[in-house]
């Protein structure tokens, strides 16, 4: 009996070994502690000598702050990560584990586990996820430990018009580890009746382990769903269950929301647009193909979507009637998808050297339906073409074309769009690293009857507005070069670029048939990965003639979303939007 327990021991001693050799393993990968090469490569690369091994076990470990991926940090930065540690609560293993869509027994997919890694990064409350694959020797079967490494997901920012009207936000992505977002945002503003609104709103990520994200909202403050011009109040639920893997089966989602216009500027009834909607969203769809070969990742996927917007009081201005936003708007669509998709893992694209996650293949859809808006009922169909390339080399690109039209004695409202993007491989200069995007897109409108005009925003050129004119074509163009410097300030990394924008409008009515806007920008981005803050951007603009024919300047500052997801494909029918 003594032998047994002795081999038994042994045997624990092992496990222990293999299970703290794993960890090491995933925290250099996260880490990146002894190199600062930038990482191109195939998701499921790693992977792949281990395909069909059986899963024997799969283990959970979590790091702390004191890991940085960096590498060794400044003492400062140390003892902010010890500080961040006693505060935080790592998301538990229950949690991590209601993430994870790889199971026990199983044979090992090198797709799959990838996928599962990116869908782990893809969390807001997670910065970095590996998995490593450790063989039992002299069988047949593996053992997967998954490292995670959170996010500090409390967090808070000042916005808003200050010091006159300021917006305070606070919120936690990750509650008690339970993937859990809750976010509580109040404005003080003078002009308003009254001076303060506020917006909440909770999430819960993967609920129950169904892959179903949920979230619930309420608003004073324009911050949700939001179809006209005026300030709006809105209370809403969603429930959304991505295809988080071409190995998933289904996917679908629900949404509700009620909006109303609030005149919180004391507006005079002449000129305030008073209003009141719901807006009902329900799809489902099923992803064939999902037991297809390890290698074979083209997928057919098909989705039914209904949806309704339905105004309760519309404006009572008569200018307002031929406003198609204020009408309602209700359909039935289907669509058909193949797409064959995969993922290279690099970094310094939207991140400051985190693990990210590019696309690559195509995506063919075709959608129709039937909708109805300001009571014309019409067939609708869209076509969508989209391939995404990348090397390794660390360049990739983006193609898409859609084409989309209602029918009543012919086309109608049709409209089409194509253009493509450009990120051009990192250059390293030392330590530092450059990395250079371009863009250009098309837009035409033809038989325009409840489409709106084509328009110029702050996504086409930053701090201009061009919506008073009847357009049906805009041509635009961008170009930016970033550089990703070694520059940290108690853990806030600094960015800075430069961008040139062009857009051209053409307007067959007005007297001036063609406009022409450029915009050329100045700024830097601020980014700290530890925190859940997102991408700081102060940028300058100058444009040489906006829509009155003057020069100005414009100053921005933004904020990314908190709230990330890589450029999953998620096969939801939608109408297409092209402002």
């Amino acid at each position: 009996m003594s032998m047994d327990l002795f081999a038994q021991d042994e045997n624990d001693t092992s496990k222990v070994s293999a299970a703290q050799k794993a960890l090491s393993k995933g925290i250099d990968l996260i880490t990146r502690s002894s190199r600062d090469t930038v990482l191109v490569e195939k998701a499921e690369e790693k992977f792949i000598p281990f395909e069909g091994k059986i899963i024997r076990n799969i283990n959970v470990k979590r790091v702390g702050f004191e890991f940085s991926i960096y590498g060794e940090e400044k003492p400062i930065v140390q003892k902010i990560g010890r500080i961040a540690n006693s505060l935080h609560t790592n998301t538990r293993e229950k949690t991590i584990r209601q993430h994870l869509f790889i199971r026990p027994n199983q044979r090992l997919n090198p797709y799959k586990l990838g996928d599962n890694e990116r869908y782990l990064r893809d969390q807001s409350f997670i910065l970095e996820s590996r998995i490593i694959v450790t063989p039992i020797v002299d069988t047949d079967s593996v053992d997967l430990t998954v490292v995670t490494r959170d996010i500090f997901s409390i967090g808070g920012s000042v916005g808003g018009s200050f010091p006159t009207a300021p917006l305070f936000k606070i919120y936690d992505a990750n509650v008690d580890g339970r993937a859990q977002g809750i976010e509580f945002d109040v404005l003080y503003d003078n002009d308003r009746v009254p001076k303060t609104g506020i917006a909440a709103a909770y999430s819960k990520s993967s609920l129950l382990g169904s892959f179903v994200d949920l979230m619930v909202y309420y608003t004073q403050l324009n911050s949700g769903i939001s179809a006209g011009e005026e300030k709006e109040y809105a209370t809403g639920i969603s429930l959304e269950r991505p295809l988080v893997s071409p190995y998933s089966k289904l996917a679908g989602g629900a949404g509700w929301s009620q909006n109303w216009s609030k005149n919180v500027y004391s507006l005079p009834d002449s000129l305030f647009l008073d209003y009141k909607y719901n807006v009902a969203n329900l799809w489902a769809g099923f992803n064939f193909g999902s037991e297809k070969p390890l290698q074979d990742r083209r997928r057919e996927f098909v989705a039914l979507r209904a949806f309704d917007g339905y105004f309760i009081d519309q404006p009572e201005q008569e200018y307002m009637t031929n406003e198609s936003r204020y009408h309602n708007s209700r359909g039935v669509l289907a669509e058909f998808t193949v797409y064959e998709q995969d993922f290279f893992k690099t970094q310094y694209v939207y991140g400051f050297g985190r693990t990210e996650d590019i696309p690559f293949g195509y995506n063919f859809s075709t959608t129709v339906g039937y909708t109805k808006t300001m009571g014309l009922a019409r067939p609708y169909g869209d076509i969508n073409l989209n391939y995404k390339g990348a090397s390794k080399s660390g360049s990739f690109y983006e193609l898409t074309f859609n084409a989309a039209s209602h029918f009543r004695n012919g086309p109608e409202d049709v409209a089409i769009q194509t253009g493509g993007t450009f990120y051009s491989p990192v250059f390293s200069l030392g330590r530092y690293k450059i990395r250079n995007s371009g863009s250009f897109f098309y837009t035409q409108l033809f038989d325009r009857v409840t489409n709106d005009w084509l328009t110029i925003r702050g996504n086409t050129i930053p701090g201009l507005r061009v919506d008073e004119v009847d357009a049906t074509q805009r041509i635009s163009f961008g170009f930016e070069s970033s550089l990703f410097t070694p520059w940290s300030l108690i853990g806030f990394r600094i960015t800075p670029f430069s961008s040139f924008y062009w857009a051209k409008l053409k307007c067959p009515t007005c007297e001036n048939k063609y406009q022409k806007y450029s915009g050329i920008s100045l700024g830097m981005r601020i980014r700290n990965e530890n925190l859940i803050f997102g991408t700081m951007e102060i940028k300058g603009t100058f444009i040489p003639n906006d829509d009155e024919g003057q020069s100005k300047f414009a100053f921005g500052f933004r904020k990314n979303l908190r709230f990330r997801k890589s450029d999953i494909f998620v096969a939801a029918p939608n109408l297409i939007n092209y402002n």
